[in-house]
């Protein structure tokens, strides 16, 4: 009889053991499982976060609206109309390419000391790197129109400069750009010296949406 109670104990303390193993194994299955998904999660993440991710897409290019606030405050003559200072906002719709080239068109309203003016015309960028952060040049120029003049107040004007674009959001990016603004009428390409030029330092801030 002695010896049946050491064989029912020993049995039990096998099977205690063996079920123990099969818990043990189980709780290490699924640790390994939830492991392997957090490590996914992670290079989802790298993948998506890091500066190799590309948030402007340069390898496909597409559409792009860029939406901004502009400033700017005149150099040298300041003491006449539509030369002080200008405040105003412009949109551009247009396509960017894969090689990193951005071209649109743009419109706007721009209001000086003096009354105020509608931008037309055609904006052209070329952003460097893959990093997410990207630099730029820029360069736009096209017409000034003047409704209350037309004929003789309205002009044209080119705008090159530089900036940064910053990722805030899927498809949506903020963008920075400092440049030298300069205004004149068709006078100034005549031999007369009749027509006048006007120059700023414009600062641009605005949101960049885009596929």
């Amino acid at each position: 009889m002695k010896r049946l109670y050491i064989f029912v104990a020993l049995l039990l303390l096998t099977v205690s053991y063996a079920s123990a193993q099969i818990v043990t194994e189980r709780c290490w299955h699924l640790d390994k499982v939830q492991f392997l998904d957090q490590k996914q999660d992670f290079w989802r993440s790298h993948k998506l976060y890091s500066t190799s991710a590309r948030p402007l897409d340069m390898i496909t290019g597409g559409y792009f609206n860029l939406t901004e606030g502009h400033y700017g405050f005149g150099l040298y003559i300041r003491d006449v109309p539509f030369s002080n200072h200008f405040a105003g906002i412009t949109t551009v719709n247009g396509w960017r390419f894969g090689n990193g080239l951005a071209l649109g068109v743009g419109v706007g309203y721009l209001g000086y000391n003096g009354g105020w003016l509608m931008p037309v015309y055609a904006d052209g960028r070329y952003y460097f790197g893959k990093q997410k952060n990207k630099f730029f040049a820029m360069l736009s120029g096209g017409f000034l129109i003047n409704f209350g003049d037309f004929s003789e107040e309205s002009n044209m004007f080119a705008n090159p400069g530089a900036g940064i674009t910053i990722p805030v959001a899927k498809n949506t990016h903020l963008s920075f750009a400092v440049g030298l603004f300069s205004q004149f009428d068709r006078d100034v390409f005549n031999d007369t010296g009749a027509g006048y030029r006007d120059s700023f330092i414009n600062m641009k801030l605005g949101l960049l949406f885009g596929k």
